[in-house]
C-alpha cells in the first residue's frame, strides 16, 4: 500500500555535532575535504563533516557515526559524510550524500524489553542527484493526523547511485523517498514523499532533468510506475530482488570482512553491535563516536 507523505522538516531537535570513526577498513580507502588534501585511512581513524570517502577496487569501509547506526560503503563508491548530531539518550541524525556507487545502512534494534516509546530516535537522510531518502526508527513518532504511529524497531536499506539513476532497496523497515528533489533534477518534483515499504525497491531515473520512478514490490511482483509511462515489468522485479539485503532475517549479523560480494548488487554483510560506544574527545570541539572501545 503506497502512502503519500507531505514533505516536512526532517529533524527539528538539534544535538551535539559528532565526527565518525572507521570501525573497519578493507583495501585502499581514501578521504578528502574541500580545504585539505587526500589521505588514506585505517581502522580507527575519524572524519569530520564534509569529508568525502572513496573506496577503491575491492575496497570497502564500515563507518559507525553513532552507537546504533552502521554504514557500509561498497567498493568503487564515493560517499560524502555531511555530518551527524547526537542527542542525550542516544537519539541522533545522520546526513550523507552518495556521489557514486553504493552504501548499506543498518539501524540496530533496541533491547527486547525496552519501551518502544522511549527508544532512541535515529534519523538518516541520504541525498543523491535523483532524490532524498529518509529513514527513521524509534521515538514517539506520529502520523500526519497526529495519531501514534507504529514503531519501526530496526531498519536495513541500501542506496545506489550511478549516472542518471538511484536505486533504494528496503530490506527492513521503510524509507520515505522524495522523488526529484536531488541536485540534478530540474523539474521532477513529485510533490511530496512516498513511503517505500519493507521488501520493496524504488528506481529513480533522471531523464533530462525530470525524474521517472518505478516502485517494485518483490513479495508480490507488482511494478508501479509512479510518474506515468510504461513500466519495465518483470525484468525490474528480478533486478530488484538482487538489490535487497536483510541481515536480521537470518537471525545474526557478522563482522565486516568483505563489504560486499558484488559491487553492483547482491548481498553484503553488516557488523556486530559494539557493546559500549565511546564518546571520547580527540578534538576539542567535536567528539567521536567510536566503535572500538575495550
Amino acid at each position: 500500500m503506497l502512502t503519500l507523505l507531505a514533505a516536512g522538516h526532517l529533524h527539528a531537535q538539534q544535538g551535539t555535532a559528532v565526527s565518525a570513526r572507521f570501525a573497519s577498513v578493507k583495501g585502499v580507502v581514501m578521504v578528502s575535504t574541500s580545504g585539505g588534501g587526500e589521505r588514506q585511512v585505517q581502522k580507527g581513524d575519524s572524519i569530520r563533516s564534509g569529508t568525502v570517502i572513496q573506496c577503491g577496487l575491492e575496497a570497502g569501509a564500515l563507518l559507525r557515526p553513532m552507537p546504533k547506526l552502521s554504514v557500509v560503503i561498497y567498493p568503487e563508491s564515493k560517499v560524502r559524510y555531511e555530518g551527524a548530531d547526537v542527542m542525550q539518550g542516544g537519539s541522533g541524525h545522520l546526513a550523507c550524500s552518495i556521489l557514486a556507487g553504493k552504501a548499506l545502512f543498518h539501524i540496530d534494534p533496541p533491547a527486547p524489553d525496552a519501551d518502544p516509546a522511549k527508544a532512541p530516535r535515529i534519523e538518516v537522510t541520504v541525498n543523491t542527484e535523483e532524490g532524498v531518502i529518509v529513514n527513521r526508527t524509534g521515538g514517539q513518532q506520529k502520523t500526519e493526523a497526529g495519531q501514534p504511529a507504529g514503531q519501526t524497531r530496526t531498519a536495513t536499506w541500501t542506496v545506489q547511485h550511478d549516472e542518471g539513476r538511484t536505486v533504494v532497496a528496503v530490506g527492513e523497515g521503510s524509507s520515505d523517498v522524495s522523488i526529484g528533489k536531488g541536485s540534478a533534477a530540474g523539474n521532477g518534483d513529485f510533490g511530496g514523499q512516498i513511503e517505500v515499504p519493507e521488501g520493496s525497491v524504488i528506481w529513480l531515473f533522471n531523464r533530462g532533468g525530470k525524474v521517472a520512478a518505478e516502485l517494485v514490490d518483490t513479495l508480490t511482483g507488482k511494478v508501479t510506475n509512479l510518474t506515468g509511462g510504461p513500466s519495465q515489468g518483470g525484468d525490474l522485479v528480478e533486478l530488484s530482488k538482487k538489490q535487497l539485503v536483510t541481515p536480521s532475517s537470518s537471525g545474526t549479523t557478522t563482522t565486516l570482512s568483505q563489504p560486499t560480494t558484488n559491487p553492483g548488487g547482491g548481498t553484503g554483510t553488516t557488523p556486530t553491535t559494539p557493546t559500549n560506544p565511546d564518546f571520547s574527545n580527540p578534538l576539542p570541539t567535536l567528539p567521536v563516536v567510536s566503535a572500538d572501545t575495550p
